[in-house]
């Protein structure tokens, strides 16, 4: 039926992929944008729609192809948008217009938690807060995932911080608090099954908090490999090179955000992942090597 269909935008991302892995397990079909006709998405069970999830004509394509009536949005700010919060804004508000258009009954919006609170430095959030707003006005049934700092960040070669055996890199020392990007997707199932309780409501995804010495016990329990905790670059560099990433570290940092927290976080999803559970799932470092020996 098509209301148990969902439409996942960029399936093939970080996010997407394993949103797309939780809605799968939920139980829902789902289709995944893709701007490649060599995805991988198929043999996920994803069944992919070729377009560029930016642009109002390939998401309109994408809504009647699919017939999808439920949607899963984000935006990407360092990508997709080249750092440009008001290219990002517009890649967001074509998504919300077109589902509007496509008579969606349920769309799951993903922000950051706490976007408001970040101060004027942190730019790849002001285009979350006012997605937020537009979103809201738009009419179309809507939920908000407002999730933490990635754990897959811990294993991100793209960004120069691959996962190596016997240590583990972050931008910073301090207490943070992180979540899977499995756990958004399985979040997001929850809010799609029960819409009466979650339609107009948002929910900060936060799975667990520790720093990064603690981070690194996690990895060595699971690894049975003694793990150094190190700094991705000096702090010094951070606030040189990556402005708006290193204030929002200082948000963390300083000011000890975001305000929600994991346990309730866990009122909704009880098994959300620790430390420990996430590098058991990633299961292996950057270069293919098994995390667990066998």
């Amino acid at each position: 039926m098509s209301s148990e269909k969902v439409l996942v935008l960029n399936a093939t991302g970080k996010v997407g992929r394993n949103v797309s892995k939780a809605f799968l397990e939920a139980g829902f079909e789902v289709y995944g944008t893709t701007r490649s006709s060599n995805s991988s998405l198929p043999g996920m069970g994803v069944k992919p729609v070729v377009c560029n999830y930016t642009q109002r004509e390939d998401l309109d394509k994408a809504f009647t192809q699919s017939g999808a009536k439920k949607v899963f949005v984000i935006t990407d700010y360092f990508a997709a948008a080249k750092k440009n919060a008001n290219l990002e804004f517009e890649q967001g508000r074509a998504a919300i217009d077109a589902a509007k258009a496509a008579g969606v009954n349920h769309l799951i919006f993903m922000s950051v938690a706490d976007a408001e609170f970040f101060d004027e430095h942190v730019l790849h959030l002001h285009a979350k807060v006012d997605l937020e707003k537009y979103l809201r006005s738009s009419g179309v049934p809507f939920s908000i995932l407002r999730p933490c700092a990635f754990f897959e960040n811990l294993d991100d070669a793209a960004n120069w911080n691959p996962l190596k055996k016997g240590v583990v890199k972050f931008l910073s020392l301090h207490h943070n608090k992180f979540c899977a990007t499995y756990d958004i997707g399985r979040a997001a199932a929850i809010q799609l099954k029960a819409p009466d309780q979650w339609l107009s409501q948002s929910l900060d995804v936060i799975g667990w908090q520790g720093n990064l010495e603690q981070v690194a016990e996690a990895l060595s329990k699971v690894s049975g490999v003694p793990v150094k905790a190190k700094l991705a670059m000096p702090i010094f560099f951070r606030r040189l090179f990556l402005k708006d990433l290193h204030h929002m570290f200082l948000y963390y940092e300083v000011q000890k955000g975001p305000l929600g927290t994991p346990e309730a976080f866990k009122k909704v999803l009880p098994d959300a992942m620790s430390a420990e559970d996430w590098f058991r799932f990633h299961g292996k470092y950057a270069n293919g090597e098994r995390i667990v020996q066998a």
